[in-house]
């Protein structure tokens, strides 16, 4: 799949081979069980990039990188996982599952929301001010990214409802508000500490390094936090919603 992918330009280099050493861990280790719902956001994932492309190609100008994954997209939104197969191979528990999915639902539910927000033009608002901002901007929000990012998060939940060992309605609540909080917090640290350029050509603000041919000043927040850094930290935050959770309900 790994290969397939560059080849259909789903990953880069770099990526593929991230890809195929992060999907064997968890195969070998978790089995399908582990493999189902990194798969599910993966192949989802891409196809809605690839679709959300043709119908609106413009925002690209605005995200720090394409489609195409490279190695850091995929360690930032998969090495979670890969570090809870490993500590759930060595101490079994079925509480690193439901961070495992509450990691992935968070990190699909941004995704979605950013593809299904930026599907075609709408109005996007500042997650923190709700000021109008530019679509594709970091910390933007929309109501169709909304709706993408609920639908982003329960994907991930139904595809590791089979495996789930206590009430499937329980497990579809949790990880579907994992998934969201997850989501959210992606929005703010978008909005807040995320690394902002602007082009010294056009003026546009962007995550890009290089726009319109040239490098991009710094504009704002912080200087070593990027997309990726962020969608790491929003995966992190949808998993310790469940160790909360776990502390209080006992599921």
């Amino acid at each position: 799949m790994a290969v397939i992918s560059y080849f259909i330009k789903f990953l880069s280099k770099s990526g593929a081979v991230a890809t195929f050493i992060l999907a064997a861990l968890i195969f070998t280790l978790g089995g399908i069980k582990w493999s189902v719902p990194i798969l599910t956001f993966f192949i989802l994932s891409s196809l809605l990039s690839k679709l959300r492309k043709r119908k609106n190609a413009d925002v690209d100008t605005y995200f720090e990188k394409s489609g195409v994954r490279d190695h850091m997209q995929v360690l930032a939104n998969g090495g979670l996982g890969g570090v809870l197969v490993v500590i759930n191979w060595i101490y079994p528990d079925e509480i690193f599952f439901l961070l495992y999915t509450a990691g992935l639902a968070s990190v699909c539910a941004d995704t979605w929301a950013t593809e299904i927000g930026t599907w075609k033009k709408t109005a996007t608002y500042n997650i923190l001010n709700l000021k109008p901002v530019i679509q594709g901007a970091s910390g933007g929000v929309s109501w169709l990214g909304t709706g993408g990012a609920l639908a982003g998060s329960l994907a991930i939940a139904f595809s590791g409802i089979l495996w789930v060992e206590f009430s499937y309605i329980l497990y579809v609540i949790l990880i579907f508000l994992a998934g969201l909080a997850g989501c959210f917090v992606d929005s703010v640290l978008g909005a807040s500490v995320q690394r902002q350029n602007k082009c010294s050509i056009c003026a546009g603000i962007t995550e890009r390094r290089i726009h319109c041919g040239l490098p991009a000043e710094y504009y704002k927040g912080i200087k070593l936090i990027n997309n990726d850094v962020v969608n790491f930290l929003a995966g992190m935050s949808g998993a310790f919603l469940i160790l909360i959770l776990n502390s209080i309900i006992k599921f």
